[in-house]
């Protein structure tokens, strides 16, 4: 018998948890809270309102609160990621935007599936959720919510003009940190949906596309030979090992060495 919990921390109440397991089961149980998981590696075998299924590599269980469920592993190690999202977060949500008809606690769709947006967005947030700083916490909370409970074939791209202001401010403000509550103030919609909207026109959540666009000017200081530090320093970061982190993570290599060769060719 063979079960670990490698991680299980709480962030504003809500929980997360990365479990390793082999020859081993949970018995039949049920949590208070919405359960979503990411299958990283490994087949887990559930059993879910009488029916058994298997969970693949890729793929999502989604149990509703006070679902029945059990878990069976074999010999083949598995590894998922599960948050925890409390119901009273989704029904506030979707009361505040009117996302479903009734104001009441939604019943999410229950057992196996596949969706790669959701699979990434449970990965990100379960990644960052112990680690990141509280916006980027946030924005990562809004788009793991956003791709439980809107319609995969809403789209945002009504709010284009919306996005390419903020767009605009972003790229006049690269030293400034930015704010999603000052963000979604000068898209003119509630936070929820610019952080969707954006996501969905541009390709990335808006804090991360805000670091981009500060390093690829890092990337023109460093060609024009500004020096690392006083690159960092320009835009607005105050704590080196960030810009050379953030920079290596991008562009696999440290903002030293690649002015290096870049001056060298």
């Amino acid at each position: 018998m063979s079960l670990q919990s490698a991680e299980w921390f709480s962030r504003n109440g809500i929980e997360c948890s990365r479990i390793r397991a082999e020859n081993d089961a949970f018995p039949r149980h049920w949590h208070d809270e919405y359960v979503i998981s990411a299958n990283l590696s490994g087949t887990e075998e559930i059993w879910l309102d009488g029916k058994t299924a298997s969970v693949s590599p890729g793929q999502i269980t989604l149990y509703n609160p006070a679902a029945v469920q059990a878990s069976r592993f074999g010999k083949q190690r598995v590894e998922f990621v599960s948050v925890h999202l409390p119901q009273s977060l989704l029904q506030t949500l979707v009361s505040q935007h009117n996302l479903r008809s009734s104001s009441a606690a939604p019943v999410l769709r229950e057992g196996v599936f596949s969706n790669p947006a959701l699979f990434t967005a449970i990965c990100q947030y379960a990644a960052q959720a112990g680690t990141a700083d509280e916006p980027c916490q946030q924005q990562d909370l809004l788009l793991l919510c956003a791709q439980l409970l809107e319609d995969p074939q809403q789209s945002g791209h009504g709010n284009g003009l919306a996005i390419d202001s903020v767009q605009a401010y972003m790229r006049e403000n690269l030293a400034v940190k930015p704010q999603l509550d000052t963000l979604a103030q000068i898209s003119g919609l509630s936070k929820y949906h610019f952080v969707r909207c954006f996501s969905q026109q541009v390709g990335m959540p808006p804090l991360q596309y805000h670091m981009q666009l500060r390093l690829h000017q890092a990337r023109d200081l460093l060609r024009n030979h500004v020096a690392p530090l006083d690159a960092a320093l320009q835009l607005g970061f105050y704590d080196q090992s960030h810009f050379i982190n953030a920079f290596r993570k991008v562009m696999g290599i440290t903002p030293h060495h690649y002015a290096l060769q870049v001056r060298s060719g």
